[in-house]
Order: structure tokens, then sequence, then C-alpha cells
């Protein structure tokens, strides 16, 4: 009984003990971990990049090394056939020498450009400047959107594996120490660095090239943040997103730096908010030539096309092109003639033009004139909007296939075809077919539209000035126009009369007011600036006009010995042009006389020759005192001139005076203007006016004293409707060398010999003479500096015109109708003539 209670006793223990395990693994089941751990690949885990190893250098996951630049090539629309061929083949010679392990992703990226210029940043000290550049914001937000474009290529290289690198180690007999695994990793990394800068050297005679790396940043808080350019960009490539990538202190694990984006896959991925759709290039044309995709850089959308060439050695080519000449050589007759030998057979031509192609793809590999390898040319789309994506992609294959060649929009081959867009992917969505690098140098985007840069290039602007003003050019592009190339801003204006000069000047002036406090001095020929001058709050003055009451007293300053030097040269140039050659003992007078007058505290040119001994100088001088034709304008007891931030000059009537009168004018003002620069922005606009400069006393002077005003933060800007007269003037060479930016107008004549041989002088070549010929007057004008060239409209619109548009004659007059009658509120009723009110331009209203 004891034994039966024992064991009842004990199985109701057990049963008990495992109702509870089984509630417990019950419990634990439902609140277990696992059930939340998978593993399936995400993102991160179909990207190939593992760390950053050294500045700019990033290795993958496979032990592929990698680093990118940005480039720029020449514009084609303003190269010639020549040019455009020998940028091709220096890319050529640049890649041929690679071999296997090595390859290139050229990714061609455009993008919506920046918007218009943040209004923080401008300064308008008046409300016409400030209302027009309003108008010209208004205008370019309505406008469809502008794209830009860049280049990017990468170079990829995949070292040799362990075991086949210690099979050629083996040939050698090396007494070296053996490395350690950590030093022959340095080793690599060292050894890529060094092709690094082979391949840099070899592009850059072809390409701007600029490396992608890291660079320092402060943050708010004023800490020093790395942001890896390389990076950013694989950002791009990956999701889509634009924007700084700070580098890691423990740069490793990028794939999930990167990768953060939800990937979905499918016809139509998705990652993160952005749809993914691809559109590959295939069905090549019988030839390329350079350039041959460019239109492809100027569409009016968003994308990114990839380019990828994977290399290969030129045994293994040979290899190839052998047994395809092979294959198509059994097509060349027929099986009969093939078995008997017989040669009476029909030949197959093509078969045989296929086998002359694979011999001359031989004999050129074997050359070494080109390498070889395999072409994969993507276009990637990526939107928030799937119907936008598939729309875009439908315009991006109708142009490729205008081009010659065949597109196709990937299905279900979709993200092999992205993954292999990917800078550093070499595995996925190869296609088969070789092609040499020749024809790469050809496919490959070389032309971008240039569009100026997006701040101030002038280094003693305030940071972030934004450029002078924005314009646009083809294919729905911004151009930024700024008349500095780095801390050089002088530049010319040329081309024939009725041509939109006048307009483009007074756009000028009117966007350089934008500057704190920037200050503007125009000499201007047929009151063209009359308008811009007056409407912006500017002072006018008509100098040697008969109802003229400006006068000057050039001696009143001679404070200074900088002052007396300049007094003395200036009395020496008065003589010079009226052909007094000064000799030792006269000028030694004339330095006296100065010096007596500032003792005396004499000012008047009156007082120098009643100073003066010297007879033949008195007699010279007199015709500018107030005993001579010029008293009233030079032999001032004060100066009525007093600088204001914008002033006009009309020198027409003083030009008609000629030379000997009109320069000593034209040198006191420039000595007025020189002496007030104390290092804000300063534009000095030379209407017609330099022409004069080139007289022989002042004609070796030019270079140095442009090199001066620059050194003061003085852009000296020269323009000119009579082109025979700058040709002829002796001066147009030093002009030429002295000026940073060159603005031509529309000319149709340009083509003809003469005409033509000016603008050679100028350093244009004849595709650049092609453009000039071809553009429309008064709509188009022509920008060429050393960073690039380009033909564009200023967009101008009502307001604008109101004033920089109406330099005829009439509406001049009835300006100062306007101003007799309402003093300084004529602006408001010219607007209202017009039809333009105030009102619609916000802060300058």
């Amino acid at each position: 009984m004891i034994a039966l209670t024992t064991f009842l006793i004990s199985t109701t223990g057990l049963l008990f003990l495992s109702c509870l395990f089984w509630e417990i693994r019950l419990k634990s089941r439902k609140y277990h971990l696992k059930k939340h751990r998978h593993n399936s690949g995400g993102t991160a885990d179909l990207l190939n990049y593992a760390s950053v190893v050294d500045d700019g250098v990033i290795v993958g996951k496979n032990g592929a090394f990698m680093a990118a630049w940005l480039y720029q090539g020449e514009d084609n629309a303003n190269t010639t056939d020549e040019a455009r061929e020998m940028v091709s083949f220096r890319i050529n010679q640049a890649m041929s020498t690679m071999g296997n392990g090595w390859m290139v992703h050229v990714d061609a990226i455009r993008r919506a450009a920046p918007g218009y210029s943040e209004r923080a940043h401008s300064h308008f000290p008046d409300a016409i400047s400030l209302a027009v550049d309003e108008e010209r914001r208004q205008l370019f937000e309505r406008m469809e959107t502008l794209y830009e474009g860049y280049f990017v290529i990468t170079l990829t290289w995949y070292p040799p594996v362990i075991a086949q690198k210690r099979f050629v180690e083996l040939m050698f007999d090396d007494e070296g120490l053996n490395l350690s695994q950590k030093a022959k990793t340095h080793q690599l990394i060292e050894e890529f660095k060094q092709a690094c800068r082979n391949f840099e050297s070899r592009l850059s005679s072809a390409l701007n090239l600029e490396r992608l790396n890291a660079e320092q940043h402060r943050d708010e808080y004023n800490n020093t943040l790395l942001q890896d350019n390389f990076l950013r960009h694989l950002q791009y490539c990956v999701t889509g997103l634009n924007h700084p990538v700070n580098l890691p202190k423990n740069p490793i694990y990028l794939d999930g730096l990167i990768g953060g984006q939800e990937l979905t896959p499918g016809i139509t991925p998705k990652i993160g908010r952005k749809f993914i759709q691809c559109v590959a290039i295939e069905g090549f044309p019988m030839e390329s030539y350079p350039g041959i995709l460019t239109a492809l850089t100027q569409l009016p959308v968003e994308y990114r096309w990839s380019s990828r060439f994977i290399f290969m050695d030129s045994h293994e080519a040979v290899a190839h092109f052998t047994k395809y000449r092979k294959k198509w050589k059994q097509k060349v007759r027929g099986f009969f003639d093939q078995v008997f030998n017989t040669n009476s057979g029909v030949i197959d031509e093509d078969a045989l033009n296929m086998v002359n192609d694979a011999q001359s793809a031989i004999a050129e590999t074997n050359s070494g004139m080109v390498g070889q390898g395999y072409y994969t040319s993507v276009v990637i789309l990526m939107n928030e909007d799937r119907d936008l994506v598939e729309k875009t992609a439908l315009l991006i294959e109708k142009n490729i296939n205008a081009l010659g060649f065949s597109a196709r929009t990937e299905t279900i081959n979709t993200m092999d075809a992205f993954m292999g867009s990917l800078p550093g992917h070499g595995v996925e969505n190869i296609r088969r077919p070789l092609i040499n690098t020749m024809n790469l140098a050809d496919l490959i985007p070389t032309s971008s539209i240039w569009t100026g840069e997006n701040k101030s290039p002038c280094p003693l602007f305030p940071p972030l000035s934004p450029p002078l003003m924005h314009c646009v050019t083809t294919g729905n592009t911004p151009f930024r126009l700024n008349l500095h190339v780095r801390d050089l801003g002088h530049g010319i204006m040329f081309g024939p009369t009725r041509s939109g000069k006048s307009t483009h000047l007074g756009l000028i002036a009117l966007s350089w007011r934008r500057y704190k406090d920037a200050r503007i001095y125009s000499f201007d020929k047929g009151m063209s600036m009359y308008p811009t001058c007056k409407a912006s709050g500017g002072e006018h003055y008509t100098i040697a006009d008969k109802n003229s009451l400006l006068s000057f007293a050039p001696l009143q300053f001679l404070s200074t010995k900088a002052d007396r030097a300049w007094a003395m040269e200036w009395i020496d140039t008065i003589l010079a042009l009226n052909g007094l050659n000064t000799t030792s003992a006269q000028r030694n007078e004339i330095g006296h006389a100065i010096m007596s007058m500032h003792q005396s505290g004499s000012k008047t040119l009156s007082d120098l020759v009643m100073t003066i001994q010297d007879e033949p100088i008195r007699e010279t001088l007199k015709q500018y005192t107030i005993d001579g034709l010029m008293g009233h304008l030079l032999d001032a007891e004060t100066d009525g001139l007093g600088l204001s931030s914008f002033m006009t000059f009309e020198i027409e009537h003083l030009m008609g005076l000629g030379e000997k009168f009109a320069l000593p004018v034209l040198l006191y003002l420039f000595r007025r203007i020189e002496t007030s620069l104390d290092g804000r922005p300063t534009l000095i606009l030379l209407d017609e006016a330099w022409l004069m400069l080139a007289h022989p006393v002042f004609k070796n002077k030019i270079a140095e004293w442009l090199d001066s005003m620059a050194k003061k933060n003085c852009v000296v800007f020269m323009a000119t409707q009579h082109l025979s007269h700058a040709a002829n003037s002796g001066i147009l060479d030093i002009i030429v060398e002295s000026t940073a930016t060159k603005i031509f107008l529309p000319n149709l004549y340009a083509r003809d010999p003469e005409t033509r041989l000016i603008y050679e002088r100028m350093g244009l070549n004849p595709r650049q003479i092609d453009i000039i010929a071809s553009a429309q007057p008064k709509r188009d004008y022509y920008y060429v500096s050393e960073k690039g060239q380009r033909l564009y409209q200023l967009a101008l619109g009502p307001m604008a015109l109101a004033f920089v548009g109406a330099t005829d004659p009439d509406s001049i007059e009835r300006m100062k109708q306007l101003e007799l009658k309402h003093g300084a509120e004529w602006v408001s009723y010219w607007l209202l003539e017009k039809g333009i009110t105030m009102n619609r331009f916000g802060e300058a209203a």
C-alpha cells in the first residue's frame, strides 16, 4: 500500500512537472527573439563597398581597390573636329595599356541645377536694381526645371589572387624577406596608388581631372568634420540622394553607411522613396566618332548614364578574335566547296567582311594601339513618381535610337542592370561583345555644357558672393555669368553695331550692384547708360557738352609724392600729345613748378603756366587754361566732381574734341577713380573710350595700369563696335592678354577673310567663329574665358527692358522730360507708361 501511494505521488509530481515545463516552453516560444532574426540579405549585403583604406581609396568586399575623379572636357559645341579626334586619341592612349583586373565606370550625371542666388547674399542699394533682379528671379523660377551635369570616372583594380601571385614569384629569384599579410596589404595599396597617379597623369592630357577624396569642414559647433566626396558619389549612385557624407573615424562597413535605404526589387525596383528604371544601350552603329553620344548629356531630364568597361589582356583578346574569325571563315564558302577544296563556289561577302574585321582587330590588338574589353552602358532613372520615371525612360530610349543605337528599357533584368551600373561592381550585367579602347573613347561622355560657377570666383569678394548674373543656354541649362577668373575680372565686349552691346552693358551694371558697397564708373558714348544710371540713383555727367557745368582741377591734389609724380607725368603727357617731347631740363622745370604750387597752395593750370619759365611749355599749356579752348574744362579753381557709388560720364562730345583734349581728361578721371579704390568691388565700363588709350604716350602703360586696378579689386570692362579700329589700334593684343573674359556679339560677317583674321587674333578657332556668325543679334552672346565657352541669352523681362533696353533717343528724351517734371519720382511715371507696377517685386516695391 505504501509503495502504491509513493508511486501515485511520484507519477502525479512528474505530470505536474511536465505540465510546468510545457507551459514554460510555450511562453518562451511566444517571446523568443529567434523569430525576429532572418538570414535574407538587405541593401547593404548587395553592395561591394567595405572600407576606406587611404584618402580617396576604397576597398571592396571582393578585395578590389577603387578611386574616382571628377572630370570635365571641352564643350564639343566650341571645338573643331580635329580637337575632338585628339581627345579621343589621348583617352585611348591612357587606357590601351590596361589588361585583366582593371575596370572603369564612367558616370554622366544630369540633375536639377541649383536655384537662383539667395536674396540674403545680394545687397542692392536701390529699388530698381533690386526689382530687376527680383523679376529675373521670378522668371527663372517660372521656367521649366533647369539642368546641369558633371562626369565621374571610377577606376577599379582586382589584385591577382594569392595563388597566382605566388606562382609568378617562383619564376624569380628574390632573396628579400617574406612579408607579413599586413605588409602585403600595404604594398598592394601603394601599388594601386601609384597606378592611380599614372592613370591620372595619362588621362589629364585629354581631360581636366579632380580627385574625389575627403575634405575638412567645420560644423556649427566648430568641430572639424571630414566629408568624403567619393562616398557622396557612391551614395548618390546607390540611393539617388545627393548630400554630404561624413567619413567615420573608423571608416569600415561602408555598405551599411551607404545602403541605408530600403530596397524593393522587381521589374520597377524601388529604393527608399525612389523608383528605378534602366534603359540599356545596345546595337551599336557600324562606326563611331568622338562624342557620338553627346546629345545624351544635354537632355532636359535627371538621370545617371553609366558606362562600364572591363579590360582584357591582349593575348586573351587575340584568342577571342581568333575563335571568332574561324567561326566566320567556315561560312565564307559552302560545305561542298570546303569538303572538295574548290574555289568555284559563291563567296558569302558578309562572312568575308566579318573575317576581315576579326583579322583587323587582331592586328590592332597585337600592335598595342588599342586595348579590348567588355562594354556595358545603361541609363539609370530614379524618381518618386513612377509614371514620370516610365515616361522619361521612353524619352531616353527614343533619343538613343535617334543616334543610331538600339535602346531597350529593362524589365526582369532591371536589378542586374542597376547593380552592374554601380562603381566597383563588375560581375553583374556583363555584355559580351568586345569593343576596343578607341571606340570606348568615342562612346564615353567627354563634352558637357559649361554652366559657369555658382559662386563668384573672386577671392577679394566676401564669401558666398553670388555670380554676377544668371542667364540661360541650350538644353534647359542655366549659365552663370562671372567676369572674374580667379582674382582677374577685366574683360572686353567685341562685335558690330546694333547687336545688343548697350543692353548687355546696362544689365552688367545693374547686376554689379548686388555686391556689398559696390561702385560703378561708366564711360559711355551715345547716352545708352543714361536710363540705367539715373533709374538706379546714379549720377550722370555729359563732359564737354555746351550746357555742362562740370569742370576739373587736376592739380588740386599735390599733398603726397605720388600725387606730385602723377601730376608731372600728366603734364608731360599733355606736352607729348601736342608734339613737344620734353628734355631732362624741361622735366626738372615742371617738377620745380609743381613743388612750388604745392608749397604755395596753388591749384590751377593757369598757376602752373605762370610758375614755369620755359616758353615752349607755357605756350603749349596755354590752350588748356582759361585763356585757351579747354580752360572751362581743366582750369577750374575747385573740382566739380564728387565720386559716388554709380557714376556715368557721357564722353561722346569729349571724344569729338580729339585725343589731345580728350585723353588728358580721361587720364585725370582714371586717376581720381584709382585713388579712391579701397578694396570695395569696383567696376569701370569703357564704351569705345579705351581706343583712345592706344596713343603712344599711354600704350606702354596699359598692361601695368590694368594689373594695378586688378590688385585693388577693380574690374575694367571694355566694349567696342568698331572692329577695324580696334584691330588697327595697336593695343588689341595687349588688351586680349590682360583680360580674363571676352564676350563676343553676333556678327553675320565673322567668316569674311578680313574679319576672321581679327577673331583669330583674339584666340578663336574656326568652330567658334562659326558660332558667332550664326548667332542671332540682340539675343545671343558668346562668352569665352580659360574656364570655358558658352553661347547664352540674357532672358530679360519687361522691367529690365524698360531701362537697359530703352537706349533709343526718343526714350531717353522722354525720361528727361519726366525727370524735369516729376523730379526723383520720374521712374514711377516711366514704369506706368510701360504698364509695369512695382508691387509684384516684393521688397523692391
